[in-house]
């Protein structure tokens, strides 16, 4: 579930507002380094009390936009503003946000409590309310009982479950995090995600996650901004960019997904009809009107296919292929099917769902069958 998900949030969408004002305004900004372009001519709104997710691979500018929101790097071209104000020329200590790093940077002679103390001791707070604060923040990373370690008596995982808490402490108005629970294992990394999600919506603080990892992205963002050589491809809540990617590139970085090439075959009312090479006619529900004869993939996730060893009486879809693999996941069971055609598909079965009767096996002749509306109609 994600956070735009939970039912605090489920009216929490002020960009779909005309009349919202963005907290963090990204305007045509570029960051160069020598011929190489970092962020090209990027142009990001970011709302108040906002989870936003940066996603994409290494290398594709996520954290150098970061890095410029916290004044660690200056804007080649282009504007950013904070809540209003033009943050050029702004030190990073005079901005009101704080970063968590990804190489902890964790002040060795210090143990836990202390590191997590030392930016609320540099704004003079009362010693009760440090007390409170840090017992809070101990507590929201699992680390209790850590408090008394410095850093080097700590694993990975431990010295980045500090750094989170450090970064949270200065309730700052933008909190940015860098790849944050990388370290975490999953269990550990799964509860922090949802803790995050409930400390930020009690705090009230904007958060700007920099990530990799779809599923991380996909729990705790309101929005996803999906990235790919310096540019944003998609900007949307998860379940619409799972759903509705815009382009192959989206649909096949966040989540698995099959991509069958095929041919605009003709335009019928609410759908258009495709061919693939192996001569299957195959209907996707679209309002776009490809040319007859352009490429267009047929995408659809593996969950939306329905597998079979008989044929369906009836459905929009229809593929016929061998099972080439099997992968048991506990929860649910992939198969990947050869298709009559050469090509390769996937469908993801519920293991609820199986039964003795319909178990399906290496080399089983299968049908994939889906309806018109669970696949997706790309032109690039």
């Amino acid at each position: 579930m994600s956070a735009a998900q939970l039912p605090e949030r489920s009216s929490f969408h002020p960009w779909t507002d005309p009349n919202a004002q963005p907290f963090i305004t990204f305007q045509n900004v570029t960051k160069r380094y020598g011929d190489v372009v970092a962020v090209d001519n990027l142009t990001l709104n970011i709302y108040e009390r906002e989870f936003f997710a940066l996603l994409g691979p290494s290398g594709c500018g996520k954290t150098t936009l970061m890095r410029m929101l916290a004044g660690f790097e200056e804007l080649s071209e282009g504007s950013l503003h904070l809540a209003g104000e033009d943050l050029a020329g702004v030190a990073p200590y005079r901005r009101p946000v704080n970063m968590m790093f990804q190489s902890y940077a964790l002040f060795p002679h210090m143990n836990v409590e202390a590191n997590i103390a030392f930016g609320l001791k540099q704004e003079g707070m009362a010693k009760a309310d440090i007390a409170e604060r840090v017992g809070r923040m101990l507590a929201l990373v699992k680390m209790e009982d850590f408090a008394r370690r410095k850093p080097d008596q700590l694993s990975g995982g431990q010295k980045q479950r500090v750094a989170l808490a450090r970064s949270l402490a200065k309730q700052p108005k933008v909190l940015l995090l860098d790849e944050p629970l990388g370290a975490l294992d999953r269990k550990l990394r799964e509860e922090t995600q949802f803790e995050l999600m409930e400390l930020q919506e009690q705090l009230g603080i904007t958060f700007l996650i920099v990530t990799h990892d779809q599923e991380e992205a996909m729990t705790v963002a309101d929005r996803i901004a999906v990235m790919e050589r310096g540019k944003i491809v998609q900007v949307a809540p998860p379940m619409e960019i799972y759903e509705r990617p815009t382009n192959r590139y989206v649909a096949d970085f966040l989540g698995d997904i099959d991509l069958i090439e095929t041919t605009v075959a003709k335009h019928a009312k609410g759908f258009v009809q495709l061919e693939t090479a192996g001569g299957v006619s195959l209907k996707v529900a679209s309002e776009d009107v490809p040319s007859v004869g352009s490429t267009a993939w047929f995408a659809i996730r593996p969950e939306k296919f329905a597998i079979t060893k008989a044929k369906p009486k009836s459905a929009d879809n229809l593929l016929s292929g061998e099972v080439w693999d099997i992968a048991y996941m506990g929860g649910m069971t992939i198969y990947k099917v050869k298709l009559d055609d050469g090509d390769f598909a996937k469908a993801m079965v519920m293991n609820r769902d199986l039964t003795s009767g319909s178990r399906i096996t290496w080399e089983d002749r299968v049908w994939l069958s889906c309806s018109r509306d669970a696949a997706r109609l790309l032109t690039s």
